[in-house]
């Protein structure tokens, strides 16, 4: 029987290395937020994924930006992205988030960025020569990595949702109070102006 330590030290070699940022930050109005996270080799993977769970209209615009200042990913009024490239510059990618539109309304961004140098295929025949390993530890990083991307996704439709719930609900206290403003104004209005008219017959006599 294979003892844990040999299995271990074997699952430990089907990780890749990873780089991440997970991250909630609230921009505020008229104002942007710039992240950094550094590729140390060309050729890697940088996934990017962000939502805005609060504030406003739920949408934000964001750039990304390689180490030599060219804008290689761009969108506007952005309420969900989940999107992938590949970073051929060494050096410091920026992640700029901006909320110039709204100058009133703060936002609250949650977003991941992953940077990843997959093993490829060779690599790993090199390693262990038996197809049956190559893609079982990276298989069960992708699925655990697409389940929490779905609870994030989740997440992020379960705070807009109840966003929207809270704004009716105070758009139907404030109209319920109006309602109750006008019913008072126009009760006071006709006890005024019956009071008046029994007032003015009066002083005919």
């Amino acid at each position: 029987m294979i003892s844990s330590k040999y299995l271990l030290v074997a699952f430990l070699c089907f990780i890749t290395t990873i780089k991440a940022i997970s991250l909630s930050t609230w921009v505020s109005a008229n104002t942007e937020k710039t992240y950094y996270i550094l590729n140390d080799q060309p050729g890697q993977k940088m996934s990017l994924y962000l939502s805005v769970t609060e504030g406003g209209n739920f949408d934000i615009d964001y750039t990304v930006t390689d180490p030599k200042g060219v804008i290689i990913l761009k969108g506007d009024s952005e309420r969900q992205v989940e999107t992938y490239l590949t970073c051929n510059e060494v050096g410091e990618y920026s992640i700029s988030f901006s909320n110039r539109m709204s100058t009133v309304v703060d936002k609250l961004v949650e977003f991941e960025i992953t940077i990843e140098d997959e093993a490829r295929d060779p690599d790993l025949k090199s390693r262990f020569g038996a197809k049956t390993h190559d893609f079982g530890a990276s298989r069960i990083h992708g699925d655990l990595h697409n389940i929490e991307r779905f609870q994030m996704y989740f997440r992020a439709k379960e705070n807009r949702n109840f966003a929207t719930v809270k704004s009716t609900e105070k758009r139907i206290l404030w109209y319920a109070l109006l309602e109750s403003a006008c019913v008072i104004l126009v009760a006071v209005i006709q006890v005024y102006s019956i009071q008046s008219l029994f007032t003015a017959k009066k002083s005919r006599f």
